[in-house]
């Protein structure tokens, strides 16, 4: 098996997904899945892959990876954390503060962080 099938196969388990689960969610053959993941579909069609990264709760960009299809270069920073959709604004102002904090800190400016911003953590 290839990485992008191992990778598959590992998740579609996890949320334990026979072959014809994941092929119906992701509109596509089970006989197409299991290609993909034994290896045997040397470049898997990226729309089938968004499929399966859609039905696996992956973000399309992490398959397209594995795949091929893109590199670490290819995928902007703003797109390698997961999950921030799930946030409230409260929860994503903590966030911008801590990314704040650690930008601060590494410039080794530090003084008065915090004094300037509408947050209040209690």
């Amino acid at each position: 098996m290839n990485e992008i099938g191992i990778y598959i196969k590992q998740k579609r388990e996890s949320f334990g997904y026979s072959l014809k689960q994941l092929a119906s969610l992701c509109g596509t053959s089970d006989s197409e899945l299991y290609k993909i993941e034994k290896g045997s579909r040397k470049k898997p069609n990226w729309k089938i892959l968004c499929g399966i990264a859609k039905a696996l709760d992956i973000h399309p960009f992490e398959i397209l990876l594995k795949a091929g299809y893109i590199t670490d270069n290819d995928i902007s920073p703003d797109n390698r954390i997961k999950r921030l959709n799930d946030l409230s604004s409260s929860d994503l102002a903590l966030v911008q503060l801590y990314i704040d904090f650690l930008i601060a800190k590494r410039n080794g400016n530090l003084k008065g962080m915090g004094e300037n911003n509408d947050l209040q953590i209690r």
